[in-house]
């Protein structure tokens, strides 16, 4: 990558948060094709037909959605989404360099950042009130746009490249971790950055903020995960790797979530280890998975996830095999009966980029085989898939109503489905 950053890196600050923080023109006729007018008056036309191939060719014909939006350049992969909180904004982040901001219901582009970046838009979405976009590009540029008048408000360029970013879930904080190892936090309001004191030089791949707001989660490449108090900067646990692969991760850490407790961590590393532990104390309860344990398994876990549903204590994690086989493991992770227990796998016909609970026992996945599936995770079954895209996809986002699924691709659009029959 061409390293184009031109600007410093921002200012520590030494005391970066305080208490506010805490807190679809008219069809007039439908013409049915099957009709028997239009039948041929000779079935020898019909005669070398392969309906399978037929079958299958129609099938790459459907389009689900019920928008399509086009202003990525074409054949650039379109690669992260964000709905605001009424559904009625979306944004998207493309390889042409471009953030975009979209009205969901008449599919204009409101605004697009040309020229603002200068690599990869990797992350665009909504703060906490929906009052801003944040835009963030591979090598390290950040912009901040108030909504209201397409303005943009605040920028940084961090000295290194972007591995992950996170909104904080009510509060102007953005915390980023980055190739070399430092995690920044940056309060974009008041224009402050603050690098952890834990940092540890090694590189970090996965992060994530726990439900309170207080806390993050913080995986590295050599295994570790730490987990730091936002406010004071100190460190409250460490969850040490493990080179024998039996007590702990023994390789990068590359998705991590934590349960509605604000507690429970769910992780998954390079080797395809799944992991629970505890954020308090960072003790491994369980290894729920461990895929590559005899060498021979050709399944990649690359998501995972904790169910929002109280009533259903229960965990995903998916795979990927290849662009056409993937699977999904539900574990239940119920206190009454012991860890480890495996409720259902399940087949996907394609290797599962991301997934996405709803509020129930409902959720989506993202296929490298350009489908967007649903399940229900309590029966251990398929509900329905959504066609339309013609690449692999990248993101998915549900909107707080739970009756929009944006998806985006590397064919270069973003699509909305209708799912509120499913939810």
């Amino acid at each position: 990558m061409q390293d184009k950053r031109t600007l410093p890196s921002p200012s520590k600050v030494e005391d970066l948060l305080d208490e506010e923080m805490i807190q679809e023109n008219d069809i007039e006729e439908v013409i049915d094709l099957n009709d028997p007018i239009f039948e041929s008056s000779s079935s020898s036309d019909n005669e070398n037909e392969n309906p399978q191939t037929d079958a299958l060719m129609q099938e790459d014909n459907v389009d689900n959605a019920i928008r399509v939006f086009r202003g990525h350049k074409s054949h650039h992969i379109v690669f992260c989404c964000s709905l605001s909180k009424n559904g009625d904004l979306m944004a998207t982040g493309g390889e042409d360099d471009k953030g975009y901001l979209w009205n969901t219901n008449t599919g204009e582009s409101i605004f697009n950042t040309d020229g603002s970046h200068d690599d990869s838009v990797i992350f665009a979405e909504f703060n906490y009130n929906d009052k801003y976009l944040a835009t963030a590009d591979m090598c390290g540029k950040i912009k901040l746009w108030r909504i209201s008048d397409k303005t943009c408000v605040w920028e940084t360029v961090l000295m290194n490249d972007i591995n992950w970013i996170k909104w904080h879930p009510f509060s102007d904080i953005l915390i980023t971790g980055t190739e070399t190892g430092e995690v920044y936090m940056l309060k974009t309001r008041k224009d402050d950055c603050k690098i952890f004191a834990q940092g540890t030089g090694i590189k970090t791949e996965a992060g994530v903020i726990l439900p309170d707001g207080k806390r993050a989660a913080i995986g590295y490449e050599n295994g570790m995960i730490h987990v730091i108090d936002l406010k004071s900067n100190t460190l409250i646990s460490t969850t040490p790797p493990d080179q024998t692969g039996l007590h702990g991760h023994s390789s990068t850490i590359i998705a991590l979530d934590c349960y509605m407790d604000n507690n429970l961590l769910i992780s998954v590393s390079m080797e395809s280890q799944t992991i629970l532990s505890t954020a308090h104390n960072g003790k491994v309860i369980c290894i729920l998975q461990d895929l590559n344990k005899h060498g021979d398994n050709k399944d990649h876990v690359e998501v995972v996830a904790f169910c929002k549903d109280p009533t259903f204590p229960a965990a995903a994690s998916a795979t990927v095999t290849s662009e056409t086989c993937g699977k999904i493991y539900i574990w239940d992770i119920s206190k009454q009966i012991p860890f480890q227990n495996l409720r259902h796998e399940i087949n996907q016909e394609g290797g599962v980029s991301k997934l996405v609970w709803t509020k129930t026992s409902i959720f989506f996945t993202a296929g490298l085989d350009c489908k967007l599936r649903c399940f229900d995770a309590r029966a251990g079954h398929y509900l329905r898939v959504f066609s339309g895209h013609r690449g692999a996809l990248y993101d998915i986002c549900i909107s707080s109503d739970e009756k929009k699924a944006v998806t985006v691709s590397d064919d270069g659009t973003a699509r909305i489905f209708d799912i509120s029959s499913i939810c």
